[in-house]
């Protein structure tokens, strides 16, 4: 019982030390350049015709569902293994996939559907290979995936019944 009431004590102390630290007066130093001629800007997330589709999406699902934009796929998933070598492979070749429009359940606070646009110039092995992963992983987790066109013209109408969100009668 002494043992357990040192060991609080000790971690006690030890946690007041710590946050009572002097926090450091220096500035943060920028590792990106040590020139100082690093431009630091804000970059468009959604293209002209992509931030159009996103803003249908929104009116069609809104009340349905809560709508990101531009997610990771890292940020929708989480991966058990008993090999944790094997785990951080999967992790850093999927580390780089950006989806489009993620649907999250408004309760249960997880991914229901990805929309992932498409673009008629696309079609190299390798976005191929990503996008083959991308739909394993989405269907492993029970998340659906819609593919829409940018270049197709959609009504709200028309998302509503591709997204399955139309009201039974």
């Amino acid at each position: 019982m002494a043992f357990l009431a040192l060991l609080t004590l000790g971690v006690g102390l030890l946690l007041r030390w710590i946050w009572r630290r002097p926090v450091s007066e220096e500035p943060l130093v920028m590792t990106a350049s040590e020139s100082g001629e690093t431009v630091v800007s804000p970059r468009q997330v959604f293209s002209s015709d992509e931030a159009t589709l996103f803003n249908l999406i929104k009116l069609a699902s809104q009340e349905h569902f809560l709508v990101l934009g531009k997610l990771s796929l890292l940020q929708l998933v989480s991966f058990l293994d008993q090999d944790e070598e094997a785990r951080r492979a999967l992790m850093r070749n999927i580390q780089t996939l950006r989806l489009d429009v993620v649907l999250i359940h408004p309760g249960i606070r997880q991914a229901k559907t990805v929309i992932k646009f498409r673009k008629e110039k696309e079609g190299s092995a390798v976005v191929d290979e990503r996008e083959r992963l991308m739909e394993t992983i989405l269907k492993a987790a029970g998340i659906g995936l819609v593919r829409l066109s940018v270049e197709q013209t959609y009504s709200v109408e028309q998302l509503v019944g591709l997204l399955g969100l139309a009201e039974e009668e």
